[in-house]
């Protein structure tokens, strides 16, 4: 296991939750996973320390894609999403699967759910290098939502999901923790523990919103067979400092409630309207949210026509220097440049039962994460190499 240790200041200096509950607050833990699942049917083992695999030959990259499969939290490559093996299934708060993902410099971190950190490398044309940076006190049996370059830093928001488990809190190696930093040239983990962690252990950070790189609103739960209870503070992680909150504050940081108002800037309002016209027959009670990713920003934006409809569609996308692509529902890839019309790119068909789930773009290609859902469950795992054609 890797040394860890509490970090203090961090050197140099939903997911959000995207799901609020309405009426009993001790309903939010149903409700929000039935949120999740009406969000799929919408959108229609590890080893402690770094290792670093053999170089995995993209086969298939020139014809435009390549599959990988995680296979016991490593990247394998197969013929397609359905490939054997098939795996066991687990619920999705603690299946293997890519759940974020970000850039250090040029590489790419994908965050493994239950085991930690997956580095993506290309030292040649067709060819990817996976290093991987796994502890499973750390991450085994918690789900990570979020990561947050922070000063040559990464930072992972990570919680234990009581309803959907498969150990009960006694079963956990570590506890008390939310957050953890990889300092890549040490190739290890430092923990960064809020006072409210610090004096409460017991309670669970489950809903994360980062406003910047340095300020975190957080929504912490507490259960027992009695009772479940709900807190609300903004931590600032450069100063080490810590100030209640509320839950509309929390909400408001979640993203802007809009998708065509003034605090939608024009390009990404007629951006969204294109791709809403993409989405014929959205019924009227699902609230449409993007989800914006850009290289030049640490923290992902957050768009949304509602929170409290019946179900939510989840629209990831991509702001690269103006250039915006959107993953839309069935693999369609819609880019659309200033002054240009928009073009579409067609992924390819998952069999059923599959999904994307979230992408970015590295050089001409994009990394998009896919993933076989059975309702609350999660099967096979894993992400495709898609080349995109000039």
């Amino acid at each position: 296991m890797h040394h860890l240790r509490e970090q203090g200041t961090v050197p140099g200096d939903f997911r959000p939750r995207l799901l609020a509950s309405r009426g009993n607050p001790a309903l939010r833990p149903v409700l929000a996973a039935a949120a999740l699942c009406a969000i799929a049917a919408v959108i229609v083992a590890c080893t402690p320390g770094a290792s670093r695999s053999a170089g995995a030959s993209a086969a298939g990259l020139e014809a435009g894609a390549s599959w990988f499969q995680l296979q016991s939290t490593v990247f394998q490559p197969v013929s397609a999403a359905d490939a054997p093996p098939t795996v066991p299934a687990a619920p999705w708060t603690v299946q293997t699967r890519v759940t974020d993902m970000a850039f250090l410099g040029e590489t790419l971190y994908c965050a493994v759910n239950g085991a930690g950190l997956a580095a993506i490398d290309s030292d040649a044309p067709g060819k990817l290098e996976f290093s991987y940076h796994y502890d499973v006190p750390i991450f085994t049996h918690r789900t990570m939502t979020t990561l947050i370059p922070r000063h040559g830093d990464l930072m992972i928001h990570l919680y234990y999901n009581a309803l959907l488990n498969d150990v009960k809190p006694e079963g956990l190696l570590l506890k008390g923790i939310s957050l953890v930093t990889f300092l890549p040239g040490q190739k290890d983990f430092a923990f960064v523990i809020p006072p409210f962690q610090k004096k409460n252990p017991e309670w669970e950070a489950v809903g994360f919103a980062p406003i910047s790189e340095n300020e975190f609103d957080f929504e912490w739960k507490y259960t027992d067979a009695n009772e479940t209870r709900f807190a609300y503070t903004r931590y600032r992680a450069d100063l080490r400092l810590e100030a209640g909150s509320n839950r509309d504050a929390y909400v408001a940081a979640l993203g802007t409630p809009s998708l065509t108002g003034p605090g939608v800037p024009g390009s990404y309002r007629a951006f969204f309207t294109e791709c809403r016209a993409r989405l014929p027959g959205l019924p009227a009670a699902t609230a449409l949210h993007f989800k914006v990713r850009s290289r030049a920003a640490p923290v992902q934006k957050y768009f949304r026509s509602g929170l409290e409809q019946d179900s939510i569609l989840v629209v990831h996308v991509l702001d690269e220097n103006g250039t915006l692509y959107a993953l839309l529902p069935g693999g369609q890839v819609l880019e659309k440049s200033a002054g240009t019309e928009p073009r579409v790119a067609a992924l390819p068909a998952l069999p059923e039962g599959f999904r994307y789930t979230d992408f970015v773009k590295w050089g001409d290609s994009l990394i998009i994460a896919w993933e076989e859902t059975r309702f609350t469950d999660v099967g096979r795992a894993g992400i495709l190499v898609f080349q995109l054609r000039p």
